[in-house]
């Protein structure tokens, strides 16, 4: 398996698109969407078994306000934030999606595309939102539970 930093373009976004399409049920997402969210602020990784990608992970510098209404659990849908709180370059980042194929969970992969996305910022506060059980496993090794908002959704937080 390889991990590579990846350009969040449309080949890439329809490979996460089908990712997500297989790991999130509920996703209702089109590729536009995909493309319209993802702009130049965001950076990932995508790891590969075989040349295909079966994981991903996308993360971005945000303003400290968006880090803040993350962090006290203001904000829980990070699907309608102003794209203006995504910018070029912060200490505090925002790891905003991640996902594994089903068959490749809980095998300490997800663990490496998180220390990956900390290699890029080596010093900084990063906040993850989970909406899922296989997302709290994960965050739960490298961050800090800072709130539970629901039995669901808990925000996490790395200080570096």
């Amino acid at each position: 398996m390889k991990i590579e930093k990846i350009m969040l373009n449309n080949e890439n976004l329809k490979e996460i698109k089908r990712i997500d399409d297989i790991c999130f049920s509920d996703s209702v997402y089109d590729l536009k969407w995909y493309l319209d969210r993802y702009n130049s602020n965001y950076y990932g990784y995508g790891i590969y078994d075989e040349g295909k990608m079966i994981g991903y992970i996308i993360s971005a510098p945000i303003k400290k306000d968006f880090y803040n209404a993350l962090i006290k659990g203001v904000l829980i849908d990070d699907t309608c934030v102003n794209p203006e709180m995504f910018i070029n370059k912060s200490k505090y980042n925002y790891v905003a999606c991640m996902a594994m194929m089903p068959e490749y969970q809980k095998k300490g992969i997800g663990i490496k595309l998180v220390k990956s996305v900390i290699k890029e910022v080596p010093s900084g506060r990063y906040v993850a939102l989970t909406v899922s059980d296989a997302g709290c496993s994960i965050a739960s090794k490298y961050m800090k539970l800072k709130k539970k908002v629901n039995d669901k959704i808990k925000v996490f937080e790395l200080k570096i």
